[in-house]
């Protein structure tokens, strides 16, 4: 059992993330990870939300099965599993302030422009699945930053509608989440502690997943949009706030 004084902490958040990502489909380590850090070791942290993260997209693809689609996002994670080795590579040895910074102002940028209604039309947005799926990889391998791009593809195609476009980001995110798990696994990191936070999370979580389903299904196509954007705003907010921390 987890110490007393962090049971109610650990409920919180797990409640925040599950309503997070219930509703969007992602976004529950934008909520999660930093408030856990500050009461868990990183180290306990990141295989936590992995192991988070997969269960919350299990219950979003039970609720979405009838749109999900495998052959958009097969492409998407052949790009991730080419992508992960390239990060631990090449991208770990890179400049983390230059990196996280480009990618805030370029996520903070489309975002704005698309909720004010001018959307850049981007098409290797919507054509370039195993690149994109490739710059997930890398970016996640080096930074635990693998969503924004998919992210993009998946909001570059309106079309969809909303209950595709979520579908598609969740499955992706849940083969990610398995891939990112096994990983962890094979490295040790997922230990008898990381086992039993999760399994006092879990009850919130899955409340809070829950009610976040719920709330989506009263957005609508255009709420969802506009949800989706924010939080990708918020994303490169985020990044930026990271990049400019790690500047001496």
């Amino acid at each position: 059992m987890p110490p007393v004084e962090l049971l109610a902490p650990l409920a919180a958040i797990a409640l925040g993330a599950g309503l997070i990502q219930g509703l969007s489909g992602f976004g529950s380590a934008l909520v999660a990870v930093p408030l856990f850090a500050l009461i868990l070791p990183i180290e306990t942290v990141v295989p936590l939300m992995a192991l988070l993260g997969a269960g919350v997209s299990v219950l979003n693809l039970v609720h979405l099965r009838a749109e999900a689609r495998l052959r958009p996002v097969a492409r998407l994670l052949f790009g991730y599993l080419l992508g992960t080795p390239l990060g631990l590579l090449f991208l770990a040895r890179a400049p983390e302030v230059a990196v996280l910074g480009t990618l805030g102002v370029f996520l903070c940028g489309y975002a704005l422009l698309a909720l004010i209604g001018r959307q850049p039309r981007a098409n290797w947005l919507r054509e370039w699945r195993v690149a994109l799926g490739a710059l997930s990889g890398t970016l996640g391998a080096a930074f635990s930053t693998n969503g924004p791009p998919v992210i993009l593809h998946v909001a570059a195609h309106p079309e969809w509608g909303a209950d595709r476009q979520k579908a598609t980001l969740v499955l992706f995110l849940l083969l990610a989440s398995v891939i990112t798990v096994a990983a962890h696994g094979a490295s040790g990191l997922i230990t008898g502690e990381v086992l039993r936070l999760l399994l006092w999370s879990a009850p919130t979580l899955v409340l809070g997943t829950l009610a976040g389903l719920w709330l989506y299904t009263r957005l609508g196509n255009h709420g969802y949009q506009r949800l989706v954007f924010g939080l990708i705003f918020a994303t490169g907010v985020l990044m930026l706030w990271r990049s400019l921390a790690g500047v001496d």
